[in-house]
């Protein structure tokens, strides 16, 4: 039997819109409520990357190992399967990422594993460093509807380690 070698990708997109709070910053958010991405998105962005940017050959290689596993509207991190072999071909056609569903963004790689469980626990990390500094930002901003984190923590953890 023939063993599947796949490298898994943990993404974040980051988007112009997104508000960031600085402290010399005294701006506030944007008054429009901005539609959260799904997996389905985030798939088709990439797989319209890869098109564009290596044609059908690109297209091709990838077509039967790239998944996207996971991706947190919250957070805007993600998780993607794909082929040891062409994970180059993906990585590259993320960066050329500028928009997904009409909004202005980058797409960032920050971390290629070569198992899932290594991924998860960069995921994992990573997220609770994002969730503290959203709370930290809705302080700032003194929102008073401010959830309980350990709550956050617990749900995001779940959701990455699902992942199969």
């Amino acid at each position: 039997m023939v063993r599947l070698k796949n490298r898994w990708l943990l993404f974040e997109v980051i988007f112009e819109d997104t508000f960031h709070v600085s402290s010399s910053s005294s701006s506030s958010p944007p008054s429009q409520k901005l539609e959260a991405l799904s997996t389905r998105d985030v798939y088709s962005a990439i797989k319209n990357s890869v098109q564009i940017n290596f044609g059908d050959y690109g297209v091709g290689c990838i077509a039967a190992s790239i998944s996207v596993k996971y991706f947190s509207p919250f957070t805007n991190i993600g998780v993607l399967r794909i082929s040891r072999d062409h994970y180059h071909i993906v990585w590259g056609a993320m960066t050329f990422i500028t928009q997904i569903k009409t909004r202005n963004c980058l797409i960032r790689v920050l971390h290629l594993g070569g198992t899932i469980k290594q991924c998860q626990l960069s995921a994992i990390n990573y997220d609770r460093d994002q969730i503290l500094l959203l709370r930290r930002q809705a302080e700032l901003r003194g929102d008073t509807e401010i959830v309980d984190i350990n709550e956050l923590f617990e749900q995001s953890k779940n959701q990455i380690m699902a992942i199969e």
